[in-house]
C-alpha cells in the first residue's frame, strides 16, 4: 500500500478502512470467503432451537406423541452444537483477519510517517505520535478483531446484524402481529442509543488526548532522565506527573457513567418488550383464549430472547466502538498530515571524482522559517568552492543549523534555492542523498543495535570492506577489534557502552562510510574534554582528505582549517573572508576574537 494511493485532502475513516481491507483481502481472501459462510451458517442456526422447539410442544407434549421426539431432542441438541462449533471457526477466522487488517493499518502510518517532512517532528511531540500509532490502533483493535472473551468486530457485528434480519423474518412467520410489537420498540432502542453513542464518543476523544498527553510526559521525562536526576527533580516531576494523570481519570470516568447507564437502559427497554409480547401473546380481544399455539408462543418468547442478544451485542459496546471512533479521528488526523513534496527525482545521482573542480555548495537568496511569520534566514547567499574547507561560525539561533539542515535536503527553502554538486538536495532520494553528503550531527543518536548496524543505518548493500574503511579512517577501528564480537558487539540504549567522543566518531564513520564527496559538520567538538577534542579534528582531518568540508561552530577556536569563515547573525551572514583577511578586518570576527581572546562565552 502507497501513502500516495490518496490525495491528503481525500483522507477519510471511510477511506481508511477501504484502504486496509483491501489490501488484507488481497492477501488472504479465502478467509474472507470462510467468514461469509461462518456468518450465514451462524445466523440460519440461530433458528434452529426455536423452530424445533415449537414443534416439540405442538407436534409432541400437547399431542402426547412421544415416538420420535428423541430424534427431535437430537436434532435440537445437534443444532446448538453446530452453533459452537460454527462460533469457533468465526473467533478463529475473525481474530486472524482482524489482526491482519490492524497489522496493515500499522504498516500504513509508518509509511505515512516516512514522508512526512521534518516540519511535522519539529512541531509535534514524540509521545504524541507514539500515542497515535500504539494505543490509538488497539483501541481501533475492537472494531476488526473478534476474540470469545469481548464477542466483538465488524465480523460479529455483521453476524447480529444478519441474524436480527433472519429473526424478523422467522418472528413474522410465526406471527406478524406480535412482530410488529417488537419492531415498536427499535425507534425506541435507536433513540436511547443515539443519545449514549453521541456523549461516549466526546468522552472518549477527551480520553484519548489524555493518553496522548500522558505518553508524551513520559518520553520527555525519560529521555532526559539524566539531567532529572543529576539535578535532583524526580519529585518535582513525579509531582507534575499528577496533572496528566488526573486530567486522563476526569475523562475515563466521564465515559464510565454513560457506559453504566447503557446497559442498564436497555435491559428495561428489553424486558418491557418481552413482556408485551407475552401479554400480547397470550390473549385475542376480550377472549382468554391464546393467540397462538403454545409452541408458537415459546418459539416466539425464545425469538425475542434471541433477538435482543444481538441488539445488546451491537448496543451494549458503545463504550468500545467509541473508543475506537474516536482513535481513528486521531489515526486520520495523522494521515491527514502533508507529506513531503518532492514532484521530481533525480534518477541518479553520482558524484564527480574531480572534487577540487568547480561549486560543491551553491546557497542563492534563501529565506526560510519553520513557522509562518516567525523568519529564521533571510536571503542567505554563500558558494562553496569544491574541496574546500568553510566554516560558519555565529551565536547560538543565528540560524547556523537551519543553514545546514537545509544544505543536508531536510528542509526547503521557502524562497531561493540550494544546491549541491549541482543538485537540489531536497529533491534527491534519500538513498543516493548519501552519497553527496555525510552529515554529522552535534547531537549524536546511537541506534540500539550492532556497531555495524549503526554505521551503515541497518544498509545490507555497503559492503564489510567499505564499513571497516571508515572505522580506520575516523580511528575506531582498533577499538571495534578489540571488542569481543568486534563489528557484530551490540551497543545499549543510546550508545551506554560509548564515551561522547567514542560516539562522535561513530557518527563520523557513519558519514564517510559512503564516500560522499561533501561533509557537514554541526559542532564537532562540542562538550569533549582536550584530549577527545584532539583525537576528533584528527579523524576529521583524516577523513577530510580532498572532501568539501562545511563547520558549523559557535566559537572560533572550533574551526576544523577553515579557509574561508562566513559569520552570521540574526538569520544572515554578516561577515565573509578568510581567517587571515578576517582578523585584519573590524567586523564580528574580530569582535569574536578579542572576546574568546578574553575568555568570554560567545554562545
Amino acid at each position: 500500500m502507497s501513502a500516495g494511493q490518496k490525495s491528503v485532502s481525500a483522507v477519510t475513516t471511510w477511506s481508511v478502512v477501504k484502504q486496509v481491507i483491501a489490501v488484507t483481502f488481497r492477501k488472504a481472501w479465502p478467509l474472507f470467503v470462510v467468514m461469509a459462510i461462518a456468518t450465514t451458517a451462524a445466523a440460519l442456526l440461530e433458528l434452529v432451537p426455536p423452530l424445533l422447539l415449537r414443534r416439540i410442544i405442538d407436534s409432541y407434549l400437547n399431542a402426547g406423541q412421544l415416538t420420535g421426539l428423541t430424534y427431535v431432542a437430537v436434532l435440537y441438541v445437534g443444532a446448538l452444537i453446530a452453533t459452537s462449533a460454527v462460533g469457533f471457526v468465526q473467533v478463529f477466522v475473525n481474530s486472524y483477519i482482524g489482526q491482519s487488517i490492524l497489522l496493515e493499518l500499522r504498516s500504513f502510518m509508518a509509511e505515512h510517517l516516512s514522508k512526512l517532512p521534518m516540519s511535522y517532528y519539529s512541531r509535534t511531540p514524540v509521545g504524541d505520535t507514539i500515542s497515535r500509532i500504539t494505543s490509538d490502533v488497539d483501541s481501533v483493535n475492537s472494531i476488526f478483531a473478534q476474540s470469545a472473551a469481548t464477542s466483538m468486530g465488524v465480523s460479529n457485528l455483521l453476524t447480529d446484524a444478519v441474524k436480527i434480519i433472519a429473526v424478523l423474518i422467522a418472528m413474522f412467520a410465526i406471527s406478524p402481529r406480535l412482530a410488529l410489537i417488537v419492531l415498536a420498540a427499535v425507534p425506541v432502542v435507536y433513540f436511547v442509543s443515539t443519545y449514549f453513542r453521541r456523549n461516549t464518543y466526546r468522552t472518549q476523544q477527551q480520553v484519548r488526548r489524555t493518553v496522548g498527553g500522558i505518553n508524551t510526559f513520559l518520553q520527555e521525562t525519560f529521555s532526559g532522565m539524566r539531567t532529572v536526576k543529576a539535578y535532583g527533580k524526580e519529585d518535582e516531576y513525579a509531582d507534575r506527573f499528577q496533572q496528566p494523570l488526573r486530567d486522563n481519570l476526569k475523562a475515563v470516568n466521564g465515559a464510565a457513567v454513560y457506559d453504566a447507564y447503557f446497559p442498564c437502559t436497555m435491559q428495561v427497554i428489553r424486558a418491557a418488550t418481552i413482556a408485551t409480547v407475552v401479554w400480547f401473546g397470550t390473549k385475542t380481544g376480550a377472549n382468554t383464549t391464546f393467540a397462538i399455539t403454545i409452541g408458537s408462543l415459546a418459539a416466539m418468547a425464545d425469538l425475542v430472547t434471541r433477538l435482543f442478544a444481538p441488539i445488546d451485542s451491537i448496543t451494549g459496546e458503545f463504550q468500545t466502538l467509541q473508543q475506537a471512533r474516536a482513535g481513528f479521528k486521531r489515526i486520520v488526523e495523522l494521515l491527514q498530515e502533508k507529506p513531503e513534496e518532492k514532484e521530481t527525482q533525480y534518477p541518479a545521482v553520482t558524484a564527480s571524482l574531480s572534487r577540487r573542480d568547480g561549486v560543491a555548495v551553491d546557497v542563492r537568496g534563501v529565506d526560510f522559517s519553520y513557522r509562518h511569520g516567525q523568519p529564521v534566514l533571510g536571503n542567505v547567499s554563500l558558494s562553496v568552492r569544491r574541496g574546500s574547507r568553510v566554516a560558519i561560525v555565529g551565536r547560538t539561533g543565528a540560524g547556523k543549523t537551519t543553514l545546514i539542515n537545509l544544505m543536508a535536503g531536510l528542509y526547503k527553502p521557502d524562497t531561493g534555492s540550494v544546491s549541491i554538486l549541482g543538485y537540489d538536495p531536497y529533491m534527491v532520494a534519500s538513498a543516493d542523498r548519501r552519497k553527496l553528503v555525510g552529515v554529522v550531527p552535534q547531537n549524536v543518536h546511537i541506534f540500539e543495535g550492532t556497531i555495524r548496524e549503526n554505521i551503515t543505518l541497518r544498509d545490507s548493500t555497503i559492503p564489510m570492506g567499505d564499513i571497516e574503511r571508515a572505522a580506520k579512517t575516523v580511528g575506531l577501528h582498533d577499538f571495534i577489534s578489540g571488542l569481543d564480537k568486534g563489528y557484530d558487539t551490540v551497543l545499549g540504549v543510546e550508545g551506554t557502552k560509548l564515551s561522547r567522543g567514542q560516539g562522535q566518531l561513530l557518527s563520523l564513520a557513519r558519514a564517510v562510510v559512503s564516500d560522499p564527496a561533501i561533509l557537514l559538520l554541526d559542532e564537532p567538538t562540542s562538550g569533549v574534554d582536550a584530549v577527545t577534542e584532539a583525537a576528533i579534528v584528527s579523524a576529521f582531518r583524516q577523513a577530510s582528505q580532498d572532501r568539501t568540508i562545511v563547520t558549523i561552530s559557535h566559537r572560533l577556536s572550533g574551526i576544523l582549517d577553515a579557509e574561508e569563515v562566513h559569520i552570521m547573525g540574526r538569520g544572515r551572514i554578516v561577515q565573509s573572508g578568510s581567517p587571515e583577511k578576517l582578523a585584519g578586518q573590524s567586523g564580528w570576527y574580530s569582535v569574536y576574537r578579542q572576546l574568546e581572546d578574553l575568555g568570554w562565552n560567545t554562545e
